[in-house]
């Protein structure tokens, strides 16, 4: 059967007199629409009407701030030279460096622990990188990585850390804090990275081994109050640039000449949900919003074909929000990921795709500037439908929901429920399917397999509300596990593996899961709340909770 095509720009059998006056861009076609979505009579109020292009639309920001104050970046400290003592040997023989040469030689030094030194490639780019350093002397005599000998350094380095703890805490008071309309906060990534060696997170990289050049003051972009003398750069050298923009919120930033990227600074927000996890009243507001929820859902999916533009778009908004765990906040995930940010470039429509149709892809930039998927989800054919016309004969940098901001956005959830936001949609979707999973753990299980029953259950729920999927390698499938003998240091063998994936995973989901219902859990089980929240930090933030839950707690 051939697929079948609805025309949302105009019908062929509508008098002269009904005509509608032509609209901007070319005719939409979309593929997969059931007949019960195809509103035949007012269809031609779907198309796109007339909107400014984005140079004629100017755009207004809001002030992030009135006064900004800090003290600029923390440099690495300049390179010293070694001691007399300590010395690069080569086939047995020391070699005096010269300081550009005995630099590098450090960098490889600090890596003589890692698993990098064990790479083939790796330590073939260093040793390119390295003989470009030296004389041409030394040049003619070193030709063998293999003669090369640098544990001598490695063990100098490995007691000047020791001495540098002190240094540390200095800096942190200095560069780690910034004064934002006279409120301490704390900067993010204060110190500019090391000079060394490149090193892949995961895999393989072409770079892996080159050196990564020393970032200088002439590379960093200053943003301060004009209002307030800017930091002083360090001696004899001058800023790239000194910046008095209020519409963003970095305090500086700077130009890495590997990535290509600009790395950005910003101020803590201590209100926000990334440095604390979600208050008390607003877990029981979530609580609340199971009462409503169904009501809300009824209410927004019959509003989905209506013939008001805004009202249609603020549907599929409340479908993002509601299903997709999309915010309405640009401080608690990147701008490019929220609903009234979402543009066309971030967004990828596939009619098949793995299987699936009508399939939506979330695209965000990553460190490398370059596009990555953080979210696929198969919609229903109206939701479809609706995307598809809402990108339609747009720029790539054009908004999805150009009708909506997040003011009106936020005032329609609350009209909707009192104290309803985006992160009480995440929290109510995300509790409830953790308790589901909880429930369905068989009591006769071991411990073991109730943390390993935990983490998939942990993991489905950062799959299915999370904004950000984080890299979580799964644990290795036992081979045999009947044959496997059931003493103790197996058993912890086993438990220690178990907790080095939950730990992760617990961390990925702290901001959006009430802990009531997993200090419940381990309550009815007998399973210590160690097991689960590993760290010490995490445990005395749900102090709280610890002292208010009972074993019949439900969500």
């Amino acid at each position: 059967m051939s697929d079948t095509y609805i025309d949302t720009c105009g019908d062929p059998t509508e008098s002269e007199g009904d005509k509608k006056p032509p609209v901007g861009g070319p005719k939409v076609r979309c593929r997969f629409v059931p007949q019960k979505f195809r509103n035949l009579k007012g269809h031609w109020q779907s198309c796109l009407r007339p909107r400014p292009s984005v140079a004629e639309k100017p755009i207004c920001m809001k002030p992030k701030w009135q006064t900004l104050r800090h003290n600029g970046p923390c440099f690495p400290a300049d390179h010293e030279r070694l001691p007399e003592d300590v010395k690069f040997y080569y086939d047995n023989c020391p070699v005096e460096l010269t300081e550009q040469a005995e630099e590098v030689a450090t960098f490889y030094a600090k890596l003589m622990k890692t698993a990098f030194v064990q790479m083939r490639d790796f330590n073939q780019n260093f040793f390119n990188e390295f003989r470009s350093c030296l004389s041409e002397e030394q040049r003619l005599y070193i030709t063998c990585f293999e003669l090369c000998n640098f544990s001598d350094i490695s063990q100098y380095l490995e007691c000047q850390r020791e001495n540098e703890k002190e240094r540390i805490a200095e800096e942190n008071k200095l560069y780690g804090y910034c004064l934002v309309d006279g409120e301490s906060r704390r900067i993010t990534q204060f110190r500019i990275s090391r000079p060394g060696l490149c090193c892949p997170r995961h895999g393989f990289s072409t770079t892996m081994g080159t050196i990564r050049p020393r970032v200088l003051p002439e590379d960093v972009v200053i943003n301060c109050d004009e209002s307030e003398e800017p930091p002083a750069p360090p001696c004899g050298h001058l800023w790239a640039a000194v910046v008095h923009d209020r519409t963003v919120r970095w305090v500086y930033a700077w130009h890495d000449i590997v990535t290509g990227c600009m790395h950005h600074a910003y101020p803590r927000n201590e209100s926000s949900r990334r440095s604390r996890p979600p208050r008390r009243d607003v877990l029981d507001t979530a609580r609340r919003l199971q009462q409503h929820l169904q009501t809300i859902r009824d209410e927004y999916e019959n509003l989905l074909s209506s013939w008001n533009w805004l009202v249609r778009q603020r549907s599929v908004a409340l479908y993002c929000i509601d299903r997709l765990a999309m915010s309405c906040d640009a401080e608690e995930v990147p701008a490019e990921t929220t609903v009234c940010g979402l543009c066309v470039q971030n967004i990828k429509l596939c009619p098949k795709l793995g299987g699936q149709r009508n399939v939506l892809q979330l695209l965000a930039g990553n460190r490398d500037c370059r596009q990555r998927e953080y979210k696929r989800s198969s919609v229903p054919a109206e939701i479809f439908y609706n995307l598809s016309v809402f990108v339609s004969s747009k720029q790539p940098e054009e908004l999805v929901f150009e009708e909506l901001t997040t003011e009106t956005l936020n005032e329609h959830l609350d009209f909707l429920m009192d104290g309803l936001t985006s992160s009480v949609f995440r929290i109510c979707n995300a509790s409830r399917l953790l308790e589901n999973r909880l429930v369905k753990i068989p009591l006769s299980a071991t411990l073991c397999e109730q943390l390993t029953a935990y983490n998939k259950a942990l993991k489905a729920v950062h799959m299915n509300c999370g904004f950000r999927h984080r890299r979580i390698d799964p644990l290795p499938a036992l081979k045999r596990p009947c044959l496997i003998p059931r003493n103790r240091a197996a058993e912890q063998r086993k438990l220690r593996l178990i907790r080095l994936q939950t730990k992760p995973l617990v961390e990925a989901t702290f901001y959006y899961l009430d802990p009531r219902i997993t200090i419940s859990w381990c309550l009815r089980r007998d399973i210590p709340l160690s097991s689960i929240y590993l760290n010490y930090s995490m445990r005395k933030k749900l102090f709280w909770a610890t002292q208010c839950t009972t074993q019949y707690f439900a969500f």
